[in-house]
């Protein structure tokens, strides 16, 4: 959902539409800028009157449980325990896997190979 700051009416003759920006307000989560409404006939903007604008916009969303540790499955967990004992680990700590995800820029990845090339250099 959204709101519309402004409206710009296309007067062209044949022309029955017009531009329309507006800032896109998503589970209680506003966007910083406003934004050309490309697409209206999806039920993503909704205009909505002034008096109850407020009350739109003041949404409290429930808080996010989310786990970020779970348990490992029992082969792995079994074959975890059996290293640390090998490696001679006396911890009884329980392994536990971490759900978090890590972020990684996919358009890194070039920009480290063209640097690994240029540290090896190439052969004449």
């Amino acid at each position: 959902m959204g709101s519309v700051l402004t409206i710009l009416p296309l007067v062209l003759q044949n022309l029955d539409h017009g531009r329309a920006w507006g800032i896109l307000t998503f589970k209680g989560k506003s966007e910083e800028t406003a934004r050309e409404i490309e697409q209206v006939m999806y039920h993503d903007w909704r205009l909505v009157p002034k008096h109850e604008e407020e009350a739109f916009t003041a949404f409290t969303g429930k808080a996010e449980d989310r786990l970020n540790l779970v348990p490992y499955p029992p082969l792995l967990r079994a074959m975890i325990l059996a290293e640390r004992q090998k490696n001679g680990d006396t911890s009884v700590e329980e392994p536990l896997l971490n759900l978090e995800r890590t972020r990684m820029r996919p358009w890194d990845y070039p920009a480290k190979q063209e640097t690994k090339g240029r540290a090896k250099g190439t052969p004449v």
